[in-house]
């Protein structure tokens, strides 16, 4: 009797404890139910001006270079320049073996000698039968024979005039100048190599001064393009195209666009334009790769936003917004961008706080503080 109210005391004081247990794990839910406001960090919806530009891939060249081709074939006796040196406007480059026109010469001359006395001879011959023409004392036959033959040494003499010119300005060509002033750059030749007229290059003189900048124009951006061209000048601006680079891009030169064609690049379906940079920016150099900016205007009084505040989801872009102490999600449309901001468009009014960071406890609605500014 004794062991049965021993169990049943020991077994109430088992369900009075779980009893109490419960009451306290309901008790200290409660207390922590209640929901807790996130201190989030926001940035107010700006409105200003937002620039409207075209941002394109594009490569630097000289404003001034010219290539340099033989125009007479010949083996290279001598090699005036090395590579990098600057040289003068019609300084000499290379000397080609002249010889064989040289020779052409002395042969184009001996041809025109005999030409000229040819002509002469046929001159006095037909002076002579002229007279003897009329009475009749020759054929008409004979008299046109001495008109032709005359003609003929003519033209012959021409001829030779003709070769010994061609002659003369091939020996001229022996000798390759500079046609301007500047840098030369690599020589793909050296002495005692064989050149032809017209082939490969030689080398390039680079001017110093101007630099110009190519890019293709994608055919979607061209209205954009030729509306700021009707609307006056076209700036542009021009950055280093650095792997990895972060922060605010700083213009390594500005520039004008001075050229665009007049139809598509079959091959790349691109309208090709190029951008005349200003001064002579020496962080930039021929051939290097550049990002092109072209400033077609500016976007009036529109909202502003960092593009880490925009989230996207099924239904399109939205920002969090601030109202009320929760946070409100609010759908927008992004139009334009430009180095981290965006522009929006929707039901957003300026200075509202909107959440650039966003906590993963957050959920439409929930209860949010600001975090305050250090």
């Amino acid at each position: 009797m004794k062991v049965r109210l021993l169990v049943i005391v020991i077994v109430l004081a088992l369900i009075a404890g779980v009893v109490v247990r419960t009451q306290f794990a309901e008790t200290g839910d409660g207390k922590q139910g209640g929901e807790q406001a996130l201190a989030v960090k926001t940035v107010p919806v700006a409105v200003r001006d937002f620039p409207r530009v075209i941002d394109l891939p594009g490569t630097l060249e000289a404003a001034q270079q010219v290539v340099i081709v033989a125009q007479a074939s010949g083996t290279v006796l001598r090699q005036h320049v090395q590579e990098g040196a600057q040289v003068r406007a019609g300084e000499v480059l290379f000397t080609l073996d002249a010889r064989p026109a040289q020779a052409r010469i002395a042969q184009s001359q001996a041809a025109l000698a005999g030409a000229r006395a040819e002509t002469a001879e046929a001159e006095q011959k037909l002076a002579r039968l002229a007279p003897l023409m009329q009475p009749g004392y020759i054929s008409r036959q004979e008299f046109d024979d001495a008109q032709v033959a005359l003609e003929t040494a003519r033209a012959r003499a021409g001829s030779a005039r003709a070769e010994l010119e061609a002659a003369r300005i091939e020996v001229g060509h022996a000798q390759i100048r500079s046609p301007i002033a500047g840098r030369v750059g690599r020589i793909a030749i050296r002495q005692g190599s064989l050149v032809q007229a017209g082939g490969e290059p030689l080398t390039t003189i680079v001017a110093p001064g101007a630099l110009d900048v190519r890019a293709g124009l994608a055919e979607a951006d061209w209205p954009q393009l030729d509306a700021a061209r009707a609307a006056g000048r076209v700036m542009a601006e021009a950055y280093p195209d650095l792997p990895g680079a972060t922060g605010q891009p700083t213009p390594a030169a500005r520039g004008e666009l001075v050229f665009v064609d007049t139809q598509l690049d079959p091959a790349t379906g691109a309208v090709p334009l190029k951008v005349r940079l200003e001064g002579s920016p020496g962080a930039l150099l021929p051939g290097q790769g550049v990002r092109l900016r072209l400033l077609l205007g500016s976007l009036a009084d529109v909202m502003v936003l960092p593009e880490a505040a925009l989230q996207y989801g099924q239904d399109g872009a939205y920002v969090y917004v601030v109202r009320d102490g929760r946070a409100v999600v609010q759908p927008v449309r992004a139009t334009h961008s430009l180095d981290g901001r965006q522009v929006v468009e929707g039901e957003l009014q300026a200075g509202e706080a909107v959440l650039v960071e966003i906590p993963k406890r957050l959920k439409a609605g929930g209860k949010v503080t600001l975090e305050e500014k250090p």
